[in-house]
């Protein structure tokens, strides 16, 4: 009997099947029924798909055969991973002297026969085989050779493809940790940073108030400056803060008077004089998020609010029943926004150049919030829009309708 030599690259070899962190794991329904066609197609008794490591082959799926594994030195697949360029056939093993006086010849299960076809992994190195197996002397013709190794390319598919949801889970499990860490580290930044930003805000809105008339034109407007540099701030870290809470994953749905709810948004909005708020609801009752659907409205209102430029302002919020989906628009006759400016606008930190009514600039945090959120209820937004006349959200959310 001859052992079956040691591949040249068997280090790398033995590293690359150690990689599919597939041996010794439990049976799986896609390589069982490959063996089973293997088996029916080479018209044999016994298939195995087998991985060989460094002291044994071990057998993933195994039709046929008793024993889940075999040392390597008595293993036929281990000479067969020494020629991965070719399947190799022994039709009677009897007559071969590499396998004459092997134990598995000689006694249980008695092969005679043997096909192995290479099993070749993405790298170009050979990790075991899918071998048929009878226990007597017999030939393959040629599509029955074919036929096995395109059922091997099956067997290195299902291998690939079971490392390749492996390593996309272990991202998967990485980038929640990072989102989890981030978030964390955001509330934290914001936390600290936004009571100082806000007293620096009063403080400076007191001194100017109680030195009216004393300073000159120059320190007034030093406070005016610093009165707005610091409200943005303000803004910019209560937007990074939303932005990072504003859920991976909805709340539990519940009833919502729509139109009440509406009401009180645009109260919490405190729309000023100047402008107008229509709404019209023709949507009674709605089983959503509240608190995702008041954030949603929340950023839309105030935005049509804060860049209005009209001395009459008009903010018009919508709702419609169409089917199972809910459609609120949000408009207003505002400035508008450049066709060209639509798809980026909900991008993270993109602004386009203009104030609000206050002078202050956006933070490019609020409609890439608004977009978050719909995704997290399978809804979606887009935006039509007029320059000089105004502007249009439409808002579609798949929700339970009364």
């Amino acid at each position: 009997m001859q052992t079956p030599e040691i591949p040249y690259n068997e280090k790398e070899r033995l590293e690359e099947l150690l990689s599919y962190d597939v041996l010794d794991t439990l049976p799986e329904e896609s390589f069982d029924a490959i063996t089973a066609i293997a088996a029916q197609i080479c018209q044999t008794s016994i298939s195995l798909v087998s991985l060989v490591d460094d002291k044994r082959q071990w057998f993933k799926s195994n039709l046929g055969l008793d024993a889940g594994e075999t040392p390597k030195d008595i293993a036929f697949c281990a000479h067969a991973i020494n020629r991965p360029e070719s399947l190799m056939v022994v039709n009677d093993a009897l007559l071969d002297e590499r396998f004459a006086d092997n134990p598995l010849v000689t006694g249980n299960p008695n092969i005679r026969f043997y096909a192995g076809a290479p099993l070749i992994s993405s790298s170009g190195l050979p990790l075991g085989t899918l071998c048929v197996i009878d226990t007597k002397p017999k030939e393959l013709n040629d599509d029955q050779l074919k036929a096995l190794k395109a059922l091997s390319n099956q067997v290195m598919a299902q291998l690939e493809l079971r490392k390749s949801l492996k390593e996309i889970k272990q991202k998967q499990t990485e980038l929640e940790q990072r989102t989890e860490d981030l978030s964390r580290f955001a509330h934290l930044v914001s936390h600290d940073l936004k009571s100082p930003l806000r007293a620096m805000a009063t403080l400076s809105e007191m001194i100017l108030e109680e030195s009216r008339g004393k300073l000159n034109s120059e320190a007034e407007s030093a406070l005016h400056m610093l009165i707005g540099k610091a409200t943005h701030a303000y803004k910019l870290v209560d937007g990074i803060l939303q932005h990072t809470l504003s859920g991976e994953h909805a709340n539990e749905p519940e009833e919502i008077q729509l139109d009440s709810f509406i009401e009180r948004v645009v109260q919490f909005c405190s729309p000023p004089q100047d402008i107008h708020v229509i709404i019209d609801t023709q949507v009674s009752k709605v089983f959503l998020d509240s608190t995702i659907l008041h954030q949603i409205l929340q950023n839309l209102i105030s935005n049509a609010i804060k860049y209005c430029d009209k001395e009459e302002g008009i903010v018009r919020i919508t709702s419609l029943a169409e089917g199972d989906t809910l459609m609120l628009l949000v408009s207003d006759n505002g400035p508008g926004i450049p066709e060209e400016s639509h798809a980026a606008i909900f991008d993270m930190f993109k602004k386009l150049k203009v104030s609000d009514r206050y002078g202050i600039p956006g933070t490019g945090i609020g409609l890439n919030t608004v977009k978050r959120m719909l995704e997290v209820l399978n809804g979606s937004i887009r935006i039509e829009s007029t320059m000089g006349e105004g502007s249009e959200f439409i808002v579609r959310i798949p929700a339970a309708i009364i």
